[in-house]
């Protein structure tokens, strides 16, 4: 944008543009002052100075890097002014992954969000960046993860206006063991976004039964902001958020799982990068071939699919109701077999 760029002498206002441009596609590399004094129309050395001078009074961070020899000072830019407009690859490339991600975890509502503001991106790429973001793009693949349909694409706007407004949401849902779809009342408090199970939920309260449901976004077929409402119990609701695994939730109190996993590859993909589980403590053996992973949860189906990801190699030690849970649930496996 043209306002607030400052300008002074020879430099105009394009030619300050101009100067952001080259810098950025230079990359790390730079240019030296008499490549930029050429690239800007064969202008003096003075006025280069001038620029860059301009540009780090309006934000820019430009470093000075000595190379070659005979020593020549080339100039990088490290952030832009306050009024740059152009998008980096890096920031081009964290949107890519976002949308990749969101869309393998489900939640395809959010990849519409992400692939909007792609499109603005792209109009703000430098060519430079634009030609790197492209072979960038050609080499991510993100796999594993799930498809959820949405029905409607008027959803999310109805449940963000009522966040946003303070009030109560009319919700028409079909739960995946019905298919009669039913209404429910609700005081929503978060969307959340969840990877064990795949899918993005509406986390609410539900005055008239008195508790927390977790709806999956892509079962809602209609909601409607109501009236101003006001959430009863927030302490309780958080609570729920934050002990939640795989879109299973309760508002009681948390309590605490631990597993031992066997195997030292297991070990060492935990260390180096360990589950986000609520309140997850690792502790390796001495010989590195075994751990006790503790985390918490809310609700008794919640750390199954977790732990029944190892196979024989986890071993459920407490609590003793989630011990023998797991047995059974491993001991009717076996008997298809």
């Amino acid at each position: 944008m043209a306002v607030g760029i400052q300008t002074g002498g020879l430099v105009d206002r394009e030619r300050l543009r101009l100067a952001v441009q080259l810098l950025r596609e230079a990359g790390p590399s730079g240019l030296t002052k008499h490549q930029l004094a050429r690239k800007l129309g064969s202008v003096s050395l003075r006025t280069v100075d001038r620029a860059i001078q301009l540009l780090e009074e309006q934000g820019a961070k430009v470093e000075r890097i000595r190379s070659g020899r005979p020593s020549v000072i080339h100039f990088q830019m490290k952030k832009g002014p306050s009024w740059d407009e152009s998008i980096s690859t890096d920031a081009r490339l964290a949107l890519r992954l976002a949308a990749l991600m969101l869309a393998q975890g489900g939640a395809q509502l959010w990849q519409e969000k992400i692939d909007a503001i792609e499109r603005l991106a792209s109009e703000r790429m430098s060519s430079r960046d634009r030609r790197v973001f492209h072979h960038l793009q050609s080499a991510v693949r993100v796999q594993g993860g799930v498809e959820d349909p949405v029905e409607s694409p008027d959803v999310l706007e109805p449940i963000l206006k009522a966040l946003e407004t303070g009030k109560s949401l009319w919700v028409e849902y079909r739960s995946a063991a019905s298919a009669k779809p039913k209404v429910h009342e609700v005081i929503p408090a978060a969307l959340t976004h969840d990877l064990y199970s795949g899918g993005a939920f509406l986390l609410a309260w539900e005055p008239g039964k008195r508790k927390a449901l977790n709806l999956r976004l892509s079962r809602i077929l209609q909601a409607k902001p109501q009236k101003a409402a006001v959430m009863p119990d927030p302490e309780a609701i958080e609570r729920a958020a934050h002990y939640q695994i795989g879109g299973w939730l309760s508002t009681d109190e948390p309590f605490e799982v631990q597993v031992r996993i066997e195997g030292a590859n297991w070990v060492q993909s935990m260390k180096e990068a360990p589950p986000a589980l609520p309140d997850f403590d690792f502790k390796p053996a001495k010989d590195g071939k075994s751990a006790i992973a503790t985390f918490k949860a809310n609700h008794p189906s919640g750390p199954g699919r977790w732990i029944l990801q190892f196979g024989e190699a986890a071993e459920v030690i407490a609590p003793e109701w989630l011990r023998t849970e797991i047995a059974v649930r491993l001991k009717k496996a076996l008997e298809k077999y």
